[in-house]
């Protein structure tokens, strides 16, 4: 039997497990995969010690521990280099190889909903690490441009200054023009909190204009604005689902099908 775990704080609400089960029924693959709650960095670092010793064959990482997977590491992707982010580790021996998914996550399921990226203008909301985390999957599918957009604005330019050290087409939009824009994406934590406002406001928006919001299993401010003004939405259910297939064929080798997965939570979760 495979083993595997996903580690997080708070760990309950992940659906990893479910996903990963699903995916190891495709192929018959004996697999244990389990939520571990960690308390810190350090406890997370001991955690994955633990695992390792006990034959464990990777981990998944979920929020706040990515920064630190990936630090711990002993090889990384170029992308984990590009993200300083991990949220995918593979174990062999006493070494621990660095993946992120993420990116490839929201890339996929963008594709799969639209058909194409390619010479789209896209409008990224917010600075934090599940924004840092896609920027270079999305700059590799041959964009116009990226605009990177912050409530706290010298965040964004702090983070475009960083990548514009790899990538031309990345700057910041301090003033919203959704003229300019095809693509929406949030990344932001707004949604949390049942009193939180959408980031930014659609009502001027053109009819064209898609949505997509990271989060799943609510519908966000974000959503419910591009919903009220008729626009094209997405939530980031599609991303999660498409994001641990990518794990799964880092570990196992094998294509997965994802798309009646993501039904199937889809209709748990409403």
């Amino acid at each position: 039997m495979k083993k595997f775990a996903v580690i997080g704080n708070p760990i309950n609400h992940s659906l990893s497990p479910q996903i990963h089960s699903e995916f190891a029924r495709q192929y018959s693959i004996d697999l244990l995969y389990e939520k571990i709650l960690a308390d810190d960095d350090k406890a997370f670092a001991s955690i994955i010690q633990n695992l390792m010793d006990k034959g464990y064959s990777g981990v998944n990482v979920t929020l706040p521990f990515k920064i630190c997977a990936a630090k711990i590491s002993t090889t990384k992707t170029s992308e984990v280099d590009l993200t300083r982010s991990a949220n995918t580790l593979s174990f062999n021996n006493n070494a621990i190889e660095a993946h992120t998914t993420d990116g490839i996550g929201l890339v996929n399921d963008l594709l799969e909903k639209i058909g194409t990226l390619a010479n789209s203008s896209i409008l990224l909301l917010g600075a934090g690490g599940a924004a840092n985390a896609v920027i270079s999957s999305i700059l590799s599918e041959k964009i116009s441009n990226l605009y990177l957009w912050n409530r706290t604005i010298q965040k964004s330019f702090d983070m475009t200054q960083n990548w514009q050290k790899n990538y031309e087409n990345i700057s910041v939009m301090d003033h919203i023009d959704l003229d300019k824009i095809d693509i929406v994406i949030n990344a932001t934590s707004a949604g949390i909190m049942d009193t939180a406002s959408s980031p930014i406001s659609l009502n001027d928006s053109h009819k064209d204009l898609i949505c997509y919001d990271m989060m799943y299993g609510k519908q966000t401010p974000f959503l419910k604005s591009a919903r009220e003004n008729n626009l094209t939405l997405f939530d980031g259910l599609g991303m999660l689902v498409k994001q641990a297939a990518a794990s799964f064929e880092i570990w196992h080798e094998v294509k997965v099908e994802s798309k009646s997965i993501e039904e199937s939570l889809r209709s748990i979760l409403i």
